[in-house]
């Protein structure tokens, strides 16, 4: 045994000395030792061996939990009745003690967890469920489960299944007792992760479980505080997502009784914002178990009852309220602030009135049951206070129309927004001029520009939602024609806006998806032309061209430039393929210092390429329609996908509410029809250009390339865009893989990557820049996005051979080698964009 842990091990017996004045002075040179770089290193290096033999971190741990054990019952022994100042004096004892063992797991774990989850939390469930410890020790120890071990993994996957349930009787009996002078914020918080715990790392918690949160909700109800209620709810949300996989029926039912009690608190109590954040998450999640993908009827798929139905009418009235107060609110605030309401508001919103807005009723008198007691609520009996409400597309005209003020204008137009978006069936065709004519009437009033996004995005929805509807008669369709050429007019004048040009070109996309205005010369200018910049709105906008429209073969840009240079005249098409791989450079692009702004912008997948390849053909609208009906693959689906509760609605769809002794499901797949790409004919002088555009592009990265001071990004980037293309020339058969092997592009990939490849073994000794590290991930996002794992013949399967093929050996290791170094130094959940657990 070496020197240092010899004199660690003659201090560690010195703190389980008899004599209090031995303990203290080992305290002093106990915390001295433990933090000693020396005694460190041993410590670690035989913790990591796992060899008892010899002293390690949790061998001192237990000498520790033997001397806080004779501490406490030191002081456990004193007389009860004592004067204030002894009081003060054991209170802070404990703390020093508590405050001891909080250092000693962090210089212990400060490297990497190396102390025993199961002895620390046996260490800590003794601790608070030993009522005698008091509150010091409790919230102490509590701390400690919180900090150093609910947030790290390592110990998140060692704890067992009867220690997490045990964690969560403890925890919430510790909340619900009212006489324990203990924060109720951090037990709060500590049963949330607890929470999260069981339902992801076991079985999930029993339907008993149910029992202490109804507890606690019953407990809100009467309480002034509502300290550590959102941590308490959300820690709920949790649990009933698991629940509601197995009991649906179970926690439709729960969302009856106690959902009147939330509407209550929000009407009677000030809450904060995170407390309306967690209720709201907790009314949408019930929303959807009732009403599975926005089902309306049982046959559907919807659970109804008459308790619920009620509670969506008062949730109407409570949200119609709370929307207006926000915008009269802001109306009249000083400085600064968000125009927007919170999206899960809005959500919410647009699913409620998706449920209880009908053609036949207008306004409707509801009861007000949530006033009332909970026993009161039960027993249909008892009087309630009723309200009148309106309903129905009506209420929604009538705001967009009377707001004049953007703050109780937007809020509106995102419920319009969302409501379309997410259930365009919903809108009566009866309902599409009127609110179409109000909109067009508000999209001139700029008003600095806060309401357009907005309006813009309204019409984007209502725009697609009318290009699904096909029983439209035809004088309706004449208003609708007269209506959307005006607003097309007034998008195509404000193309130029930087502020809103997302919105502009989504609208002009939606508009010619659904064939509502014939597209002119005029608008393919848009893509030749200074009036803006290639981005991701103006590719998906010009894909939506490309596919229902052919392109002209020239289009005059105006009296100053007649399409024509010199001796020779430019087509359409030579003009967009310049725009959009040289926009913005000089005329001499060949020997310009600055990059396109294609190199600077993340496109969606193979959607550049896909343009580009589509331009060189002589049917474009046939080859793009021809990429577009390739069904994306499984990878690239799922980057776009947000984790959601959709996939349990969907499992609802597919169940009854009928007991039956099993339930058999037969899923139709669909046959995979092989289209052949024959039939493709190439312009040949439009292909030669667009090689040589590429190649321009690449020259002049490799040309200004440094392994300093290079975007390694965009080398990257350029790298993709040259493989991609060559992908999609493969694809529709106008050369063969062979042939992109060997042609010049492909051999400047290899040259852009080998770069890359440079600049990455640079960064190998500067893992400690943020700026690198920021770098290094986007990187290994741009190369993980090309790759694709699926087995059925595609342009993304063709680029990723392609694209593998420029990864050599020494790449892959040097960025194993950085993200092994950055694990090292605790910054792996940062480079790969995760979040530790809950903590």
């Amino acid at each position: 045994m070496s020197l240092a842990l010899n004199d660690l091990l003659i201090c560690c017996r010195q703190l389980e000395h008899d004599r209090a004045s031995e303990r203290r002075k080992g305290v002093e040179k106990f915390k001295r030792l433990i933090r000693d770089p020396e005694t460190v290193q041993h410590l670690d290096q035989h913790s990591d061996s796992k060899q008892g033999k010899y002293l390690n971190w949790d061998a001192v741990f237990r000498f520790l939990q033997k001397y806080v054990l004779k501490e406490t019952e030191y002081l456990k022994t004193g007389r009860p009745n004592v004067s204030t100042s002894t009081q003060a004096t054991r209170q802070k004892k404990m703390q020093e003690i508590s405050s001891l063992v909080k250092y000693f797991i962090k210089c212990a774990n400060k490297r990497a967890p190396r102390l025993k989850c199961q002895e620390l939390l046996n260490c800590i469930m003794d601790t608070v469920k030993e009522s005698s410890n008091g509150a010091i020790y409790v919230a102490d120890y509590s701390n400690i489960l919180l900090k150093d071990i609910l947030s790290v993994r390592k110990y998140w996957c060692e704890i067992s299944q009867q220690q997490w349930l045990e964690l969560f009787s403890v925890y919430f009996k510790l909340y619900l007792n009212p006489s324990q002078d203990i924060n109720r914020v951090l037990v709060a918080r500590i049963i949330q992760a607890v929470t999260k715990g069981c339902c992801s790392q076991t079985d999930g918690l029993n339907s008993k479980s149910l029992d202490f949160f109804s507890k606690a909700i019953q407990n809100a109800r009467q309480e002034l505080t509502s300290a550590g209620l959102n941590h308490i709810l959300a820690a709920f949300v949790i649990f009933l997502k698991t629940l509601a996989v197995n009991f649906r029926i179970q926690v439709c039912d729960l969302g009856d009784e106690i959902l009147p009690t939330f509407l209550y608190i929000w009407i009677q109590h000030r809450l904060t914002d995170s407390l309306k954040e967690v209720i709201i998450e907790l009314f949408q999640l019930q929303v959807y178990i009732h009403h599975p993908k926005g089902a309306k009827t049982q046959e559907k798929g919807a659970y109804e009852s008459r308790k619920w139905k009620s509670i969506l009418y008062n949730l109407y009235d409570l949200l119609v309220n709370e929307i207006n107060h926000i915008g009269s609110r802001g109306k009249y605030s000083s400085g600064f602030r968000n125009i927007a309401v919170k999206e899960n508001l809005i959500d919410l919103m647009a699913d409620v009135c998706h449920q209880i807005f009908n053609e036949d009723t207008r306004s409707l008198e509801i009861s007000q049951s949530y006033t009332t007691t909970q026993r009161e609520f039960s027993d249909y009996g008892v009087s309630c206070k009723k309200r009148k409400i309106e309903l129905g597309w009506d209420v929604i005209k009538d705001h967009l129309q009377k707001s004049q003020d953007d703050f109780e204008l937007v809020p509106w137009l995102q419920i319009t927004t969302q409501l379309i978006s997410k259930y365009p069936a919903s809108l009566p065709n009866c309902e599409l001029s009127p609110l179409l004519m109000i909109l067009c009437q508000l999209l001139p009033q700029q008003r600095h520009g806060e309401r357009t996004p907005y309006v813009l995005r309204c019409l984007t929805e209502l725009a697609l939602c009318q290009g699904k509807k096909s029983n439209l008669d035809s004088s309706q369709q004449s208003d609708l024609l007269k209506l959307w050429i005006k607003i097309w007019s007034i998008t195509f004048r404000n193309i130029s806006s930087e502020q809103i040009q997302t919105e502009n070109f989504a609208l002009l996309g939606a508009i010619i998806q659904g064939s509502l205005v014939e597209i002119d010369r005029e608008f393919w200018k848009i893509f030749t032309g200074s009036a803006c910049r290639p981005s991701c709105p103006v590719i998906c906008c010009l894909t939506l061209a490309l596919t229902t429209s052919v392109v002209p073969e020239t289009v005059k840009t105006g009296m100053e430039q007649n399409i024509c240079e010199v001796n020779r005249s430019f087509s359409l098409k030579e003009l967009m393929l310049k725009w959009l791989l040289l926009s913005q450079l000089e005329d001499d692009f060949e020997d310009s210092i600055e990059l396109p702004p294609i190199l600077h912008s993340n496109f969606p997948h193979l959607s550049l390429e896909k343009i580009l390849v589509s331009l060189t053909m002589k049917n474009c609208k046939a080859a793009m329609n021809f990429f577009q009906s390739v069904l994306e693959c499984e990878h690239h689906q799922k980057e776009k996908e947000e984790p959601s509760f959709s996939a349990v609605e969907e499992l609802f769809l597919q169940t009854t509410f009928d007991k039956m002794d099993f339930l058999t499901i037969v899923e139709k797949y669909a046959i995979e029809k092989h289209q052949s790409s024959r039939g493709f004919s190439v312009h040949q002088n439009l292909k030669e250009l667009l090689d040589r555009y590429l190649l321009v592009l690449s020259e002049q990265l490799l040309n200004n390339y440094s392994s300093e001071t290079t975007n390694t990004e965009m080398l990257v980037r350029c790298s993709r865009l040259l493989v991609g293309v060559l992908g999609c020339f493969c694809y529709l058969g106008v050369i063969t893989e062979e042939e992109a092997y060997e042609s010049e592009l492909f051999q400047k990939a290899k040259s852009l990557m080998q770069c890359a490849g440079e600049s990455i073994t640079m960064f190998k000794n500067k893992t400690n820049e943020e700026s690198r590290i920021v770098s290094l991930r986007n990187v290994i996002h741009l190369c993980t996005s090309c790759l694709c794992n699926c087995t059925k013949h595609n342009p993304n399967k063709i680029a990723s051979i392609f694209f593998l093929r420029l990864l050599t050996s020494k790449l892959m290791n040097d960025i194993a080698d950085i993200c092994r170094s950055l694990l090292n130094l605790g910054c792996c959940w940062h480079i790969s964009g995760r979040d530790l657990p809950p903590g």
